[in-house]
């Protein structure tokens, strides 16, 4: 099954919220949120947001992902999205076109926040 069809099947919505609450419980492994892996989460997390993303390979498969995460405040920078269906955070990227590109999925948060 493809990622189109998988998206098909789940129904699964989740809540900004929940969505906060799973960032906050990896988070609380980090002792200083203003300093990790050279990023102030305080500034750069932000409310999560459903957009809609391409896929890198196939730019005929387009979905929604909640992002959570600019890296940089004018939004040129990486993102970090969360993907309700698979439950795993992934990192994107702004094309020429100001298209959200998916680069990726990594597991969690910190995996993928590393992975920048």
């Amino acid at each position: 099954m493809d990622r189109k069809q998988v998206r098909t099947y789940y129904t699964n919505k989740m809540t900004s919220t929940e969505i906060k609450e799973i960032i906050s419980r990896e988070l609380q492994a980090e002792p200083d949120i203003t300093n990790v892996f050279g990023l102030d989460l305080t500034k750069c997390l932000i409310e999560p947001i459903k957009q809609k993303y391409q896929n890198a390979n196939d730019s005929t498969d387009i979905y929604e992902l909640w992002t959570v995460l600019e890296e940089t405040e004018d939004g040129n920078g990486y993102k970090i999205y969360f993907d309700e269906e698979t439950k795993m955070f992934g990192l994107a990227m702004k094309s020429d076109k100001d298209e959200l590109i998916d680069i990726g999925g990594y597991g969690t948060f910190l995996k993928t926040l590393y992975s920048m």
